[in-house]
């Protein structure tokens, strides 16, 4: 229920400057909810993006913000590492990237000193130096005889020397896999401290470096431990992405397209993003189920079904109103042909011929043939109704090319007997459904055409509708007039085959229990149905009421309107 998604906006949310939608979430690439709003993320300055991510080059996430890191001066990226060389991270907190290894300057990596100098107190004192504190002069990393590797350990169990450290009072290798951790609980490369001793890590079920980084190929770092990354019910890869679906907003995980997020009501829509799902628009939910009413999921995507020319419901009644279900997928209106074949009441039925039922449009095969009811009968045979023989598509003195509209009774509207006509203006019958011509009943133009209901005239598809409501397709006149759409304004109404506006919305009408389609003095059913008050109802069967207010399938029609 979050509206139409359109430049990353699902309706009033999720876009950049948007309110966040429900869940604390934005729909839109390269924001972030904050304070309930969705705003820029990733850049310098900005706040961190999904699974505390950066998008700027050389940034990382510092407490929500992303900031440049690693580089000489600036602050220490993610685990206290710098990426220039000739820098190591020191000071508290996130720390400052500092330049290392020189006279008076900090002790590199594994406590390492430039040209032979010696690490003592975290600071490099020079070759030929004293050391201070421990005493002794600087030499090759040691101070005196204490501090290098082999030696005894210094005051203080002190080692001065790069990559060893002080055991069992002896200074020992440090650093390497299997070896005791270096001063600050530090290791070498793809190596990281644990229980005093350096692991290897990176690979796939070793622990995760430092900056929670690992070096495979298809790696990333989950629960501290490097493994398979990408894949449904797998961690994210760094980025983060995954190789199909989403990765969550919370957790790191990767989902399945369709499947939840997590957050209420989200879920992993094609695009990779996890927006909300269920309703119209949105993505599926998990198992391919969509939430609104009169949705089915096609495609990912909760599209609205059963309706005329909508896709099949997948649950419960495929089609509405006595609609038929064809090859493609898609509902039929009642009295809608398809291929030689019109829908009746839910089954597709053989018409045209004398005796079966009309095809769309009052159409009957045989020439001068006329379609009286929801029937066709042959010239010279009466049409019934009280209205005469059938002659060249006429019942008598109305329905043909030319002659006056047949009355409707019974708030029945007006209607034409003869294949492929409707009542226009001046309550004459004329060809329907071509641009510029007349609107065929139920409010059908064809070739994707708009019904313009102030002048009950034809649009054509890419012609302007009328009122300034925009360019005609698909049978909508831009943003409206389509089913489940805004009503046109300017009296230009509901504008697609087989629908009428209701408060301002346009709903489906023609079928049973639905509401009648705008026509000449009354409204208009699909058959077999006919319209009574507002609604449409089944019509020509023992007790029914009468087909356009005059037929019935045997009999005559009664005063009461009902058939006998």
């Amino acid at each position: 229920g979050l509206g139409l998604c359109t430049n990353g906006s699902c309706g009033s949310c999720g876009g950049a400057g948007q309110a966040c939608c429900p869940g604390t979430s934005c729909t839109a690439s390269g924001v972030a909810c904050v304070a309930q709003v969705c705003a820029a993320c990733g850049g310098v300055g900005q706040p961190c993006c999904a699974g505390q991510t950066c998008a700027a080059a050389g940034a990382s996430c510092r407490n929500g913000a992303c900031a440049v890191c690693g580089g000489a001066g600036e602050t220490c990226c993610a685990g206290r590492q710098c990426t220039a060389a000739g820098t190591v991270c020191t000071g508290t907190n996130a720390g400052v990237c500092a330049a290392c290894g020189g006279a008076g300057q900090a002790c590199c990596a594994s406590s390492t000193c430039d040209s032979g100098g010696c690490c003592v107190g975290n600071t490099c004192t020079g070759a030929g130096s004293t050391c201070p504190t421990v005493g002794g002069t600087c030499a090759a990393g040691s101070c005196g005889s204490c501090g290098a590797a082999g030696q005894t350990c210094c005051a203080g169990q002190t080692c001065t020397a790069g990559s060893v450290a002080c055991q069992n009072a002896q200074c020992v290798a440090c650093g390497g896999a299997g070896q005791a951790c270096c001063s600050g609980q530090t290791c070498g490369a793809n190596a990281v401290c644990a229980n005093n001793t350096c692991a290897a890590c990176g690979g796939a079920g070793q622990p995760c470096c430092a900056g929670q980084a690992c070096s495979g190929n298809g790696l990333a770092c989950g629960n501290g431990v490097c493994q398979a990354c990408g894949g449904p019910g797998q961690v994210c890869c760094p980025g983060p992405v995954c190789g199909a679906g989403c990765c969550t907003p919370q957790g790191n995980l990767c989902v399945a397209t369709g499947a939840s997020c997590g957050a209420a009501g989200a879920a992993c829509a094609a695009s990779g993003q996890c927006t909300r799902c269920g309703g119209a628009g949105e993505a599926c939910c998990a198992g391919n189920a969509c939430t609104a009413m009169g949705t089915s999921c096609v495609g990912a995507v909760c599209v609205g079904c059963g309706g005329p020319g909508e896709p099949a419901c997948t649950t419960g009644t495929p089609c509405r109103g006595g609609a038929c279900v064809d090859s493609a997928g898609l509902c039929v209106p009642t009295g809608a042909s398809d291929g030689g074949v019109v829908c009746a009441a839910g089954t597709f039925v053989a018409c045209g011929g004398t005796g079966q039922p009309c095809c769309a449009n009052s159409t009957c095969s045989a020439t001068g043939a006329c379609c009286a009811g929801t029937s066709c009968v042959g010239t010279a045979t009466t049409c019934g109704g009280g209205l005469g023989l059938c002659a060249a598509g006429g019942c008598g003195t109305c329905g043909g090319a030319g002659q006056p509209c047949c009355q409707g009774q019974n708030n029945s509207g007006s209607f034409c007997t003869a294949s492929g006509l409707s009542c226009g203006g001046n309550n004459t019958c004329v060809a329907c459904g071509g641009a510029g011509q007349a609107c065929c009943a139920d409010n059908v133009c064809g070739g994707g055409g708009c019904c313009d209901n102030n002048t009950r005239l034809c649009v054509a598809s890419g012609s302007a509708c009328g009122g300034g409501t925009g360019t005609c397709g698909s049978g909508g006149c831009g943003t409206c007039g389509r089913l489940g759409q805004a009503a046109c304004a300017g009296d230009v109404a509901c504008t697609a085959p087989n629908t009428v506006d209701v408060g301002g919305v346009c709903v489906a009408c023609g079928g049973q229990g639905q509401r009648c389609c705008p026509g000449s003095n009354g409204g208009t059913c699909g058959a077999p149905f006919t319209c009574a008050g507002q609604n449409c109802e089944a019509c020509g069967g023992a007790g029914q009421l009468c087909c356009s207010g005059r037929f019935c399938g045997t009999g005559t029609c009664g005063g009461n309107g009902r058939c006998p």
